[in-house]
């Protein structure tokens, strides 16, 4: 149930930038919000169990869902440091230290998921933790999966934390707020990856909510664009 309304979600938000993206405006949060809605789609068993078919049934649509992610969460920490003017975020999200934390993501993920016997489609890899080295493995390869996005969410905090506390118009503090929400569920999604199996749907809470808040919070700012761009002496300069 939450992997649908999560994907209903990011379609409608999808939909309504679509007009905006035809006219060559704001392409970037377009991009965004597909891969979003990609991630979503991949989340469910039928498109999933397709597509892993398709490529041998050894769960690699489940490490490449991994680097999609990555991707978006790249453009999403770049596009959101930058209008939210956070200089130095955005440096170390685009600049070497960026770089080096990505790339340390991917190389963990890939590690930890040929170390795996990954055979059989099965939607989180729910499925592949039977057996002793599987369980141990499992929750290290979903850890580093969400690591990236962890490190993204940090350096957003204080920026996000600084515009809900400022006098700007409420949407764009709704954003603000909406986007803090998923930023600290990514970051708690990292420890919540070693949770056991007794919580699996409170980590799934804690990925989706992450997911929505992020999504949720573009559309927010997107929407606060629409109704007349803030003073241009506010931190918060998201483009319509």
């Amino acid at each position: 149930m939450l992997e649908w309304g999560t994907l209903i979600i990011c379609g409608i938000a999808l939909l309504l930038r679509l007009p905006d993206a035809l006219r060559g405006r704001s392409r970037a949060v377009f991009g965004i919000l597909f891969l979003a809605t990609l991630c979503s789609l991949l989340s469910i068993h039928g498109p999933y169990a397709a597509i892993d078919r398709a490529l041998g049934s050894w769960n690699l649509t489940n490490l490449i869902l991994r680097f999609i992610v990555f991707g978006m969460v790249f453009l999403v920490g770049s596009r959101l440091a930058r209008g939210l003017g956070a200089t130095r975020a955005h440096g170390l999200i685009t600049g070497r230290a960026g770089r080096w934390g990505l790339a340390a993501a991917c190389l963990a993920v890939t590690v930890a998921f040929l170390l795996m016997d990954t055979r059989g489609s099965s939607t989180g890899l729910q499925d592949v933790a039977d057996n002793a080295r599987n369980a141990v493995l499992a929750p290290l390869y979903a850890a580093a999966g969400r690591s990236y996005p962890a490190f993204v969410s940090l350096l957003l905090l204080p920026a996000l934390l600084a515009v809900i506390k400022a006098t700007l118009p409420r949407l764009v503090r709704t954003g603000a707020a909406l986007t803090m929400v998923g930023a600290v569920a990514a970051i708690a999604s990292v420890p919540v990856s070693f949770a056991p199996e007794s919580w699996d749907l409170p980590r799934l809470f804690v990925n989706y909510l992450a997911v929505l808040g992020y999504v949720l919070g573009l559309l927010a700012f997107w929407l606060s664009g629409q109704s007349g761009r803030p003073p241009r002496n506010t931190p918060a300069t998201f483009p319509k």
